[in-house]
């Protein structure tokens, strides 16, 4: 029986590894239950490919997810050079290519090309070859060589035809007349209504986008176009004319500004006089975008809701597209379009997505207004990232068949600014979560695992879980720009053991403290250590006294506890910033975490033996 499940588990492995591309397997993956999957994983187990694809992408979620650059990245590079393993090593030489190429200065480009022409050699994959190959025209375009990038993008068009292979070359080009050519290419993939520039010459910007034609008019259900919007005069225009020249002319386009500070009230005035389908609305105080799109659900009218950001152009066939397939397929809920990121030198950018321009855009979902307002309710009151938090309330009340992605082609190409493209913001997504996303993400989980209600609210009066101070619609008043806590105690809160006293005792104490208390979670280098902070931590935060702090923030406390010595032994970037008088270590005096203390915290600690210090005792001596 043992060697029958070896060999069927072999057989597995293969097809899962080598057989089947990515596509595939994420289908194959939608259409099974959770007990299937679970047969599945138990089978494939020991399967060799998928133990070294687990291995991978536990580094993986060190390295981008926890923030060891250094570590996880030197680990990387071992294997690659290290080991016979050659499925093991196209892993890690995968992975190192893509944190080469995302780097986008010349000397990570020689780097990255260096692995992905070792891995080329060994693909048989032509949907993997295809993601290779733009990587590596990208990279090759970094470094000034275009024509060698224009040889690799051609040659693998000639093995199969792909919209990703046009958008790779339109980056190639120089002229937007060019440029257009291959954005045209990709456009006529999925036939759809060519685009075009309202005027010639060199000054063509994003803002000169439109469609050839408008197509023909088509009627039915009124859809319900929300447009946040926020200091967007100088790009609105673009978004609302998107939407005034759609083929589906039943739409009612609400605005919803968020007090910005600039002309867009006035220039969406301007389009409210000459076309009625428009109505302007604002936030009371300025809130963020989903607060903005909760005032527009609750004034809509439509039988379709969907969503059109402020830098958003959307080709004129967009909303068809989507609502025709609502009104075909009666049993699904929600429908999304994808997207390929435009900036506004005309360039395509994958945001995480090695290899792939075009993916699915979250932002564009299309859903049934009266089901949907019955069931789930609103978005969540947060200042950013709820477009997941949506999308898993649905999938959760309604199934996952009945959320769709289709494979529509780039239906909108959002503006994507050249500031963020290689220094995104401690806030922001780069293609994986961490810090503040990352903490929301695991905070929301637990509590739809817990079976809590998922219908929420607006306006919402009593949050549902706890989320980072940076996410709420109205952010504390800073003194000096930073939050003032009593105490911050830093550990990897997963380690805590579930019958540790001290920690049991301190977190009874902290349910109803009165002082202010900041968590942060810092992560012990392992990649055997299981992923979640437990759920006495997680209901801790529901205190208002008790806060997780997140990378971005600044942070001044009388007191900071390193509960753990063990995350200072291998530096890690996702910590926010704390100014603190004491900082106080549990553990042996160590001169390299010392030295991580300064470089995180800017002055070194006091070390305390742990074993004859409990962490409740110790925080009750510093707060009394």
């Amino acid at each position: 029986m043992h060697l029958v499940k070896k060999a069927v588990s072999s057989v597995i492995d293969g097809v899962l590894y080598k057989v089947l591309d990515e596509k595939t397997k994420k289908k194959i993956a939608d259409s099974l239950t959770d007990q299937q999957k679970a047969v599945i994983r138990k089978i494939i187990g020991k399967g060799r490919k998928h133990t070294n694809q687990q291995y991978i992408k536990q580094i993986k979620r060190h390295l981008y997810n926890y923030g060891f650059i250094h570590k996880a990245y030197e680990d990387l590079k071992e294997i690659y050079e290290t080991t016979d393993d050659q499925h093991l090593k196209s892993l890690a030489a995968w992975e190192l290519a893509q944190w080469h190429a995302n780097e986008y200065t010349k000397a990570d480009s020689r780097k990255a090309i260096d692995y992905l022409k070792f891995l080329s050699k060994q693909e048989t994959n032509l949907e993997q070859q295809r993601r290779y190959a733009i990587l590596s025209a990208e990279c090759f375009d970094q470094l000034g060589a275009r024509d060698s990038a224009r040889r690799i993008l051609l040659k693998t068009l000639k093995q199969k035809e792909h919209p990703d292979i046009y958008l790779g070359l339109a980056n190639l080009e120089d002229s937007p007349e060019d440029k257009l050519y291959w954005m045209n290419q990709a456009i006529k993939h999925y036939d759809l209504i060519p685009i075009q520039f309202n005027q010639h010459g060199e000054n063509i910007t994003y803002d000169d986008l439109e469609n050839v034609s408008l197509g023909s008019a088509v009627q039915g259900p009124k859809i319900s176009v929300i447009l946040p919007a926020y200091n967007a005069e100088d790009g609105i225009q673009t978004a609302i004319e998107s939407i005034q020249n759609q083929t589906w002319r039943n739409l009612e386009l609400i605005v919803v500004d968020d007090q910005s500070q600039d002309g867009t009230v006035e220039v969406v005035k301007q389009y409210m006089e000459k076309d009625p389908r428009i109505q302007l609305l604002q936030t009371p105080v300025n809130s963020g975008p989903y607060i903005a799109r909760n005032i527009g659900l609750r004034a809509a009218t439509g039988e379709f809701v969907t969503i059109n950001d402020a830098d958003d152009w959307s080709h004129v066939q967009k909303l068809e597209i989507q609502a025709n397939h609502l009104i075909k397929h009666k049993n699904v809920v929600a429908n999304t379009s994808e997207h390929a990121r435009l900036t506004e030198e005309l360039n395509f950018y994958r945001r995480g997505n090695p290899g792939r321009y075009i993916f699915p855009n979250m932002s564009s979902i299309m859903f049934r207004r009266d089901l949907v307002l019955k069931e789930i309710g609103y978005w969540d009151s947060v200042r950013f990232a709820a477009d997941g938090e949506f999308k898993r309330r649905l999938i959760r009340t309604f199934g996952r068949s009945r959320y769709v992605d289709l494979k529509t082609g780039p239906l909108s190409l959002p503006r994507q600014s050249v500031t963020s493209l290689t220094g995104s913001s401690a806030f922001g997504y780069n293609g994986f979560f961490m810090g503040v996303r990352k903490e929301y993400v695991e905070s929301l989980e637990h509590y739809q695992r817990n079976g809590h209600s998922l219908y929420y609210p607006y306006p919402l009066q009593v949050r549902p879980f706890p989320v980072p101070e940076p996410m709420w619609p109205q952010r504390e008043d800073k003194q000096g720009g930073s939050r003032e806590f009593d105490l911050v105690i830093a550990t990897d809160f997963r380690l805590i053991e579930e019958y540790d006293i001290g920690w049991n005792s301190l977190i009874r104490e902290l349910m109803n403290t009165n002082y202010r208390i900041g968590l942060v979670q810092m992560y012990e280098f392992d990649y055997e250590t299981k992923q979640e902070v437990p759920s006495t931590i997680r209901q801790l935060l529901y205190n208002p006294q008790v806060h997780m702090l997140v990378y971005g923030e600044n942070i001044s406390t009388d007191y900071l506890i390193i509960e753990n010595e063990h995350v200072l032994t291998e530096w890690q970037k996702y910590v926010p910033t704390i100014k603190a008088q004491q900082i106080q270590v549990l553990g042996e005096v160590d001169y390299r975490k010392n030295d991580h203390l300064v470089t995180y915290f800017g002055k070194p600690g006091t070390f305390v033996n742990k074993e004859s210090t409990r962490i409740d005792r110790l925080v009750t001596s510093l707060l009394t």
